[in-house]
């Protein structure tokens, strides 16, 4: 009983890491970046036709305050638990491909 709630643990760890690292690898953040070079493109045409037109310019009219903070605590312990679970894994391939050139070698 106690081995199978230590694998389910060890699963949904292991599940967790993947999810989280394919998501980083994935290039959200990329995607965030470029949507947000998008509006700036917008806000800049924006700005140049009100000069066209001889509008008011205000800068508050072309800057976007879009900024989102999802610095919580459930974001702060998946990225403790990332690092945890991907230093794991590397010191664990370190040790089995240290193992395996040491039969190789000797």
């Amino acid at each position: 009983m106690k081995n199978n709630v230590l694998r389910i643990i060890f699963f949904t760890l292991v599940f967790l890491f993947v999810g989280l690292y394919s998501a980083s690898n994935a290039g959200y953040i990329d995607y965030q970046a470029r949507n947000q070079m998008v509006l700036t493109e917008e806000q800049i045409k924006k700005f140049e036709e009100d000069v066209k037109e001889n509008k008011p310019i205000d800068i508050e009219n072309y800057v976007i305050n879009k900024e989102e903070t999802y610095n919580n605590n459930l974001s702060r312990l998946s990225l403790k638990l990332s690092n945890a679970i991907g230093k794991t894994f590397q010191n664990t391939l370190d040790y089995l491909f240290g193992k395996l050139e040491g039969m190789m070698n000797g």
